[in-house]
């Protein structure tokens, strides 16, 4: 039931927006960056490639310095949902083509319970996540730009089980991830 009622929040505020292409000499304003990744490493989920979805609604303050809200959907050994502040250093460039430097950091909500074979799961609890990127915007001629980003990406989530032998029982499973984004930016 959680998966269903976070994924059309995630993407509400990118099918409400509409604004007249205003992006020529703007230095503040909306913007909004809605990307798809491959987080990679080995951890403890057996999985090298994992995917992920990730929208950040961001305010630009004097063409270089942006701040907002970042939300995304990580499919781990359990889906992930991800929630917290987001800040962008963007570097000077021409027009629409910059590079930048990202970071959010904030908090993992389970969508599921963890699942493990033979034992029954008392509760599923998220943790923290923190997120560092270095990425390249691209120019077009529209309301909206390219980016690619590659980064470090860590998150953490633990959940209880209850074992007959040793009673409850508590795990904690932290992933530590590079990630390669791209995206499209909105303004």
């Amino acid at each position: 039931m959680q998966k269903l009622l976070f994924l059309p929040v995630l993407f509400m505020t990118l099918l409400c927006y509409s604004q007249e292409n205003k992006s020529e000499g703007r230095s503040s304003g909306y913007q909004n960056y809605t990307s798809y990744a491959k987080l990679i490493g080995s951890g403890e989920d057996h999985n090298t490639f994992i995917g992920s979805i990730q929208m950040e609604n961001n305010y630009l303050f004097h063409h270089n310095f942006s701040f907002g809200l970042t939300m995304g959907i990580e499919w781990m050994d359990i889906d992930l949902a991800t929630i917290g502040p987001n800040i962008k250093i963007i570097l000077p460039g021409t027009k629409q083509q910059s590079f930048y430097a990202g970071l959010s950091l904030g908090r993992v909500i389970p969508l599921e319970d963890a699942k493990e074979e033979w034992l029954e799961v008392k509760k599923t609890e998220g943790d923290m996540f923190y997120n560092a990127e270095l990425g390249y915007v691209l120019p077009t001629r529209s309301a909206f730009t390219l980016y690619m980003a590659l980064g470090y990406r860590f998150q953490e989530f633990s959940y209880t089980i209850d074992n007959w032998w040793l009673q409850e029982v508590e795990r904690s499973i932290s992933y530590n991830r590079f990630t390669v984004r791209i995206g499209v930016r909105i303004f």
